[in-house]
């Protein structure tokens, strides 16, 4: 029981009261979804024009828009994880991560093995990841591995446009 601005009492029921409750919280769970989804299209927008704006519709071999994004092997467990779109283009494999926005480019002259483990960085797969064995610039060592949807036809692709571009070795 309260009491209103008049002084009279106002029986409360436990059940109107109940009431009240799950529409506030309804309200708020809605209003939370809605900015929610506002900023992943938000993202995905500010992604999709990062693309445009580096890559010609014809420069894209293929691409996986739900990348998840393992990691690279030389900052080991000390970094973020998260979804994004892998691209392969004409001379380089491209990651844009969507949260935290991070862009990784590798030509592809400077990857030296493509793999498909279930494991990377303690992190286990049932089904078989993307790895990509690199030198970075400064000529040391590097590794990174995505979760892709088809890996297999990914890294088919991968192999057949690195041939395009690398040199034939002399025998």
């Amino acid at each position: 029981m309260g009491t209103g601005a008049s002084g009279a009492r106002v029986e409360w029921s436990s059940s109107t009261l109940t009431l009240y409750v799950f529409i506030f919280i309804g309200i708020l769970a809605i209003v939370g979804l809605t900015v929610i989804v506002a900023r992943m299209r938000k993202i995905r927008k500010e992604c999709r024009e990062t693309i445009a704006k580096r890559y010609n519709s014809q420069d894209i071999v293929c691409h996986d828009n739900l990348a998840n994004y393992l990691g690279l092997e030389l900052f080991k467990g000390k970094q973020s994880r998260g979804k994004g779109v892998l691209l392969l283009a004409q001379d380089e494999l491209y990651f844009f991560r969507l949260h935290p926005v991070m862009e990784l480019c590798i030509p592809l002259k400077r990857i030296t093995r493509i793999v498909t483990p279930t494991k990377f960085l303690n992190i286990s797969s049932p089904t078989p990841l993307l790895q990509v064995n690199f030198q970075q610039e400064d000529g040391t060592s590097n590794s990174v591995a995505w979760k892709i949807e088809d890996v297999n036809s990914f890294t088919h692709s991968l192999k057949l446009q690195r041939k395009k571009v690398q040199p034939r070795r002399k025998k």
